[in-house]
């Protein structure tokens, strides 16, 4: 797998070492290793080269018809009834 890296990519080594990678077209397991191919791609430093990434097969499959019994009854649930205030306040009498 080949990648070709856009932009400088500068990663942490240790607590005190920077490395960076310079723009170019790099072999994966070669010049770079798999775990820092990773990394610039998911930072959106480098891209994968078409040429080298075989094609994937996807199998196309149908959705599945899936009918559910609605049931034959559907009588409401009977709720509690509320009591409710009046907005006008009671006169004094």
């Amino acid at each position: 797998m080949k990648i070709k890296i856009k932009r400088v990519f500068r990663y942490q080594v240790s607590a005190t070492k920077v490395r960076e990678i310079q723009p170019g077209v790099y072999d994966v397991p070669g010049r770079v290793s798999l775990e820092l191919a990773q990394m610039v791609l998911r930072f959106g430093k480098a891209e994968i080269l078409a040429e080298s990434v075989p094609p994937k097969v996807v199998e196309k499959v149908a959705p599945e018809n899936k009918v559910v019994e609605v049931t034959a009854n559907k009588a409401r649930v009977a709720k509690t009834p509320m009591r409710r205030r009046s907005s006008r306040s009671k006169s004094d009498k």
